[in-house]
């Protein structure tokens, strides 16, 4: 008899004994009963205090008994993630695999394969989600809090810095915005990336707002669900919860390693400083974070034979002395061409902004390694036919457009994003608390101001043939 069965069994007989035999038929002294044990239950595992103990409960048949102890694993914080991560281990390492057989089962059922792990499979990823409030935390191990206040006393407790994500959504559900399900299967799963937040950060996250979805109805009991707009960034503040740096969008887990280790150290000597200290070692900090971008900025620009360029804070790339397709795609020739056609004086047409970001993501692509952990996810998650030659294929072709997207979102956030984000701290620095940073952050950067209810995906402007325009508002309770 397992534990759990074992504390039921004891508990009921309890609580016939305090509630005396019910007569058959009776449902009030059924009910009666029934209350009992659960109150009876609830004080014996509010009695329990060893974790490993807890975490055995955690996945135990009765639904009650299990959710009281997931609750207290997660009032535990990190300490009770990890008694129920080393407990559940080699469970954990087998439902993270992809199954062989789901080709087969997808071909029979005419249904994705990308799902279908066994019930206890299930509850065992759903108890580790609830206990680390992050949807697929299986792959990471992360635990995240999800009041500020909780996070600041953790921070202070243990002298280490914050790192709040914002994001459209729920971190805990599948349809949180695109970019937070991103960092869930490419950044928090990267082993270093995931070792450097477990050891040196307390984790935060908070939603900005529901993250609205779109649903494909193909009418014969096919959908498609996704959510659509929306962005999400992780803020680095001290353990007072100061906002020292933050780090737009998705970059490939080496750049959003460098950037989380630097604003950690500039987190931990700024935090014991006079308000004008701080604000000056924080200009400071930003300002040497923009001339090191601008220099590898126009470095990367000379490799593919461009000429140099700087942002503008409204992230248009303003122009500059003329450079550009002096040879024509290939950039070894560029390196060649460019300089000595300037030489003699002819024009050389600039590469636009769309070709430019594209080439300097191309260049990026070698830095970007997908740990095994996300590609198990990755795997696990992708939509399959059930042909496994055409389902090869298309993996591969999708993991290859995923690469390049995330590459080309790492050389437009670093470049563009993120050093607007260094010259409002030049600027700003002793006024830029965490709210209206955030809140620049959503209307300057990501364009999706609170006061904009539709995240721009009603045009007033645009007649569309529907009522309202197809908007609708039903109350939410």
């Amino acid at each position: 008899m397992t534990t759990s069965k074992k504390l039921r069994a004891w508990v009921m007989t309890i609580g016939a004994v305090f509630c005396g035999a019910a007569p058959v038929g009776s449902e009030a002294q059924a009910a009666r009963v029934e209350a009992e044990v659960t109150a009876i239950a609830d004080a014996m595992l509010a009695s329990i205090h060893d974790l490993r103990t807890l975490a055995a409960l955690a996945t135990a048949a009765d639904p009650h008994v299990a959710a009281l102890a997931r609750q207290r694993l997660r009032a535990a914080g990190p300490a009770g993630l990890a008694a129920f991560t080393e407990l559940h281990a080699d469970a954990l390492a087998t439902a993270l695999r992809p199954r062989a057989d789901a080709g087969a089962l997808a071909r029979m059922l005419g249904l994705s394969a990308g799902t279908g792990p066994s019930a206890a499979e299930l509850q065992l990823q759903d108890s580790l989600d609830e206990i680390c409030a992050q949807r697929d935390c299986a792959a990471a191990r992360l635990y995240w809090y999800t009041d500020l206040e909780q996070a600041k006393a953790a921070a202070r407790a243990s002298g280490k810095p914050i790192v709040s994500l914002r994001l459209l959504g729920d971190l805990r559900d599948e349809l949180s915005c695109a970019n937070s399900r991103f960092f869930r299967a490419l950044l928090y799963p990267d082993p270093a990336v995931a070792a450097l937040l477990q050891t040196e950060f307390v984790l935060h996250w908070q939603s900005e707002r529901p993250a609205p979805k779109i649903t494909i109805d193909f009418g014969d009991g096919r959908s498609i669900e996704s959510t659509i707009t929306g962005n999400s960034a992780h803020h680095v503040l001290d353990q007072d919860g100061r906002p020292v740096d933050v780090l737009p969008g998705l970059t490939t887990p080496k750049t959003f390693i460098a950037d989380l280790q630097r604003a950690a150290q500039l987190a931990r000597s700024s935090a014991g400083l006079s308000p004008t200290a701080r604000a000056a070692a924080l200009r400071s900090h930003h300002a040497a974070r923009l001339a090191d971008l601008e220099r590898r900025f126009n470095a990367e620009l000379a490799a593919i034979g461009q000429g140099p360029r700087r942002m503008g804070q409204g992230g248009r790339l303003e122009a500059a002395p003329r450079a550009g397709r002096a040879a024509p795609i290939a950039v070894s020739k560029a390196r060649i061409e460019v300089p000595m056609l300037g030489a003699l004086g002819e024009d050389v047409e600039r590469l636009s902004d769309e070709e430019l970001w594209a080439r300097l993501g191309e260049r990026r692509l070698a830095e970007l390694e997908l740990s095994s952990a996300s590609l198990s996810l990755l795997r696990k998650q992708q939509w399959r036919s059930g042909d496994a030659a055409q389902d090869a294929a298309d993996f591969e072709r999708a993991l290859a457009d995923l690469r390049g997207a995330v590459a080309l979102d790492t050389v437009r956030n670093e470049f563009d994003l993120h050093q607007r984000i260094h010259r409002w701290f030049v600027a700003d620095a002793a006024s830029l608390d965490l709210e209206a940073l955030n809140r620049r952050v959503y209307n300057e950067l990501f364009l999706t101001p609170r006061s904009d209810p539709w995240l721009g995906l009603a045009a007033p402007t645009i007649y569309t043939g529907l009522v309202g325009g197809g908007r609708r508002v039903q109350a939410r309770l």
